[in-house]
């Protein structure tokens, strides 16, 4: 099964990639349109569990694990209409890959926090 088929929402895909866990990732990617964006990021090593994932827009971030080798993909929303930036930190002799997909969602296939870089309590 691949991690990133997991919620059926029909997502358009606007970019993907991978990177060594040794080098991590920074990536930064227009929002535009109407749709939310839906980051699906999970990860592929030897002997690391989790990686840090920093999203960030403006002067605002989140810091979040992403766990290794899961069956589905983390999935973080970010609302259209700005710049946001997504960096993996990387991990000294690490071996194995990050991946990850950037969405457009329809508004009513978010679920959960539909702002994963302001946050959301509870």
């Amino acid at each position: 099964m691949d991690a990133y088929d997991g919620d059926g929402s029909d997502p358009k895909l606007i970019d993907s990639g991978t990177a060594n866990i040794a080098s991590g990732a920074h990536k930064e990617f227009q929002a535009p349109g109407k749709r939310w964006y839906r980051l699906d990021i999970t990860c592929d090593t030897q002997g690391v569990k989790e990686l840090t994932l920093t999203l960030a827009r403006g002067s605002k971030e989140q810091a979040y694990g992403v766990g290794c080798g899961d069956s589905e993909a983390d999935q973080f929303n970010i609302p259209p209409g700005s710049t946001f930036a997504a960096k993996v930190d990387p991990v000294k002799d690490g071996t194995g890959l990050v991946m990850w997909r950037l969405n457009t969602v329809t508004r009513d296939n978010v679920e959960g926090c539909d702002d994963d870089i302001d946050g959301c309590d509870g």
